[in-house]
This record gives C-alpha cells, structure tokens and sequence, in this order.
C-alpha cells in the first residue's frame, strides 16, 4: 500500500501525515479523513497474537463486567433499537467473538447467531455463554443470500484489508429492507484528537483502518445501503474518582453533539 492508492471510501487518492508512532505512521485522507496505519499492523484481519488461545477468551469472560462495560458493548443494540428494528428479527453479528453482543440481542428478544474467524473465541462462547456461534471468515461464510433481518459489525471494519467487500457481503445476506449496524472508533472525535497516540480507539497493531462519520457513510453509501443514520457513544470508560467523573462528563456532552469517539451507524438495505 502506497501514499497514492486510492480511499476505500471516498476514491480520493491524497494522504497526508496524521500521526507518526515508534513503528509505524498514520496517514489521513484529504477528501473524507479516513485513517490509514502504513505499514499495515501484522495482527489485523483475525491475525491478533490471542485468536487461537482459549484462555484468553476464558479470563476476559471472567473478568467482571459492570454497568460502563455494558453500556459500550451493547450500544449497538441501542442504535438499532432507534432505527426502528423490534426484537424478533434475526440477527448476525459478524465478528463476534465470544458472543457478547449475541447474548444481550437474544436478551432483547432478536433471533441472534454469530460468525467468527477464531476457533478459539467460538468454542469458550458455546461453552460458557451458550451463544450460538460458527467458525468461519467473512469471505467463506454460508450464509443465504437475502436470509438474515440485521447484521451487525461491532468493531470489526476497521481489522479488515476490503472494508468495502465485507459491506457488500453483509448487504446481499439482508432481507430487503434489513438493517446495517457498524460500530467502531471515531477518528474525528476530539478525544482522538488530542490524545493521538494514547487514543485507546487507535490500535494501530491491529487497526489498518481509522474511520470518520464521513468515510463510514461515503463507504456504507457506495456499497448499496442508504437511509444512514448515526450517533456516537464513548468507547468504554469507567470513571474514578473526581477527575475522572469529570472526564466522563466531557465524553457524554461529547456523545449528545455526535463528536464521541465510539461511531454507531445504521442503515438499510433497500426495499
């Protein structure tokens, strides 16, 4: 990948200079800001160093989960809910992992199932959330053409070498009228922005990608979605003591103006 090769969202072929890290860059897009990691991070597309370790799936299962972890993992929910979708839908969540995010849908009354690439993350969700996982990668998926009511991508674009043939696939599984749900890190917050490399949104091990409210919609739009509608969320933050209430209440006046830096996209296919 070149400073010249071409947006996946917008065509444009211009990058400027965002960001320099001790191994790597971060090139911005001059027609729409997406964020580009150069070189591409090792660990991306379901290349992460923990994808084959179950222990990993089983301590972060493990690990206590408070009402700040369920407001960000379940923010997807939320939007699609706001988008008018009613539980009894079918719904996959692609990229799933464990089946967090399959659980809290089967909660809300959607018919949920996931797919994802690490072996390891669906056999410790089966086993200990009785999520109803599959094994597999985007690309391979058997999933029938114009078969599921939602589709959801919680974080997972921005890992992706062809963000723009993951959409198209998520596009021709929808029902006519279903809904698109994309969640992932907002590049054009101003918590991004003035934390730059510190952003806990920026990953660039594993991020290739690094996306604004106006890439995701010129790259959701240019796949065959429309009726886009978005909101932003602080990604996940529990606040400690006085500074960080106060932090936390920068990020949710953030969130009531759409500049938060966890992005939440809905759209649909068409009718």
């Amino acid at each position: 990948m070149t400073r010249t090769a071409r947006c996946p969202a917008c065509g444009g072929a211009a990058w400027v200079p965002a960001l320099r890290l001790p191994a790597s860059a971060i090139l911005r897009c001059a027609g729409c800001g997406l964020g580009r990691t150069e070189p591409p991070p090792a660990e991306a597309d379901g290349r992460e160093q923990f994808a084959d370790d179950p222990e990993y799936f089983r301590r972060a299962l493990a690990e206590p989960k408070d009402r700040w972890w369920r407001r960000f993992n379940e923010a997807p929910l939320d939007a699609l809910a706001a988008a008018g979708a009613r539980p009894g839908l079918s719904l996959l969540d692609v990229g799933a992992n464990v089946g967090y995010l399959v659980t809290a849908a089967d909660a809300r009354g959607y018919r949920a199932r996931g797919l994802d690439g690490s072996l390891a993350a669906v056999a410790v969700g089966r086993a200990v959330l009785g999520a109803q996982l599959t094994c597999g990668r985007i690309e391979d998926a058997a999933v029938p053409p114009a078969s599921e009511d939602v589709v959801t991508l919680n974080h997972v674009l921005e890992h992706l070498p062809d963000p723009a043939r993951t959409l198209r696939a998520a596009c021709a599984w929808l029902r006519p009228g279903g809904f698109l749900v994309v969640g992932l890190p907002n590049f054009a917050s101003p918590i991004a922005r003035a934390a730059g490399a510190r952003w806990d949104g920026l990953v660039p091990s594993q991020h290739i990608w690094h996306f604004t409210p106006l890439a995701l919609t010129q790259l959701v739009t240019g796949t065959g979605f429309t009726g886009v509608r978005w909101r932003t969320r602080m990604l996940s933050f529990v606040p400690r003591g006085g500074a960080g209430w106060a932090k936390w209440l920068v990020r949710r006046v953030l969130e009531t103006i759409g500049r938060a830096d966890n992005l939440l996209l809905v759209a649909r296919r068409p009718a």
